[in-house]
């Protein structure tokens, strides 16, 4: 019952790529701040909605707290991400954000390096890796 529970919770979480552009936290680190800090999800529910070891989200968590100590907040976007595209473990955090949105948005590499902060040739290099994964 719980995991159904869990699966009905991950569809509805939507990101919005605005927490990406946070600087100096990378973008695992970015969704656990958003999820623990702006929706109050707990470690355990993190791990089982991203597919990962609870430990590995508390220390992801207590990382980004040393590396940015201010409130974290969500800016409003244009563009959203769902937490269960988080679950491909096949791919990196930042290859499942680019390809998710190179293929479902259509955006150009230049437009996605914008969105989340990020050298335009790391976004190609990234859709690039998920390209040869998939």
């Amino acid at each position: 019952l719980s995991l159904i529970e869990e699966k009905e919770i991950s569809k509805e979480i939507m990101l919005p790529v605005s927490i990406f552009e946070a600087n100096g936290l990378s973008a695992l680190e970015s969704i656990c701040r958003y999820l623990k800090d702006n929706l109050g999800i707990d470690y355990s529910k993190i791990a089982l909605l991203l597919n990962r070891n609870s430990r590995t989200i508390w220390t992801t968590y207590n990382n980004s707290l040393i590396k940015r100590k201010e409130k974290f907040l969500a800016k409003e976007s244009e563009f959203f991400i769902p937490v269960s595209v988080f679950r491909n473990r096949k791919l990196s955090v930042l290859e499942n954000i680019v390809s998710y949105l190179k293929d479902k948005f259509d955006l150009r590499y230049s437009e996605i390096s914008v969105l989340l902060n990020r050298d335009e040739r790391n976004i190609w290099t990234a859709y690039n890796k998920a390209k040869k994964k998939k």
